[in-house]
């Protein structure tokens, strides 16, 4: 019995080494987007934060507070628009 290559595994070490490298870039992208997405979280909990300030214990009219919340908001999607 002699042990001679199927052939085959020159085919699947490419296709292992495709799919590694498919990988790794998803994994990147991962990593980006958890950033992206921490910094809008970050954004977010500073915003309920404040609302929760303001409703307790109130030291701005509401209509100032919905400008300081849009305007918060918004230069965090630049943020990460910019990025």
């Amino acid at each position: 019995m002699s042990e001679q290559p199927c052939g085959q595994c020159p085919v699947l070490h490419a296709e292992i080494s495709r799919q590694a490298a498919v990988i790794a870039r998803l994994n990147t992208w991962i990593a980006w987007l958890r950033e992206r997405l921490g910094g809008l979280r970050a954004a977010v909990s500073a915003a309920e934060a404040l609302m929760r300030e303001q409703a307790e214990q109130p030291t701005m009219p509401r209509s100032r507070l919905l400008t300081q919340l849009h305007e918060r908001l918004i230069n965090a999607l630049i943020d990460v628009e910019r990025r």
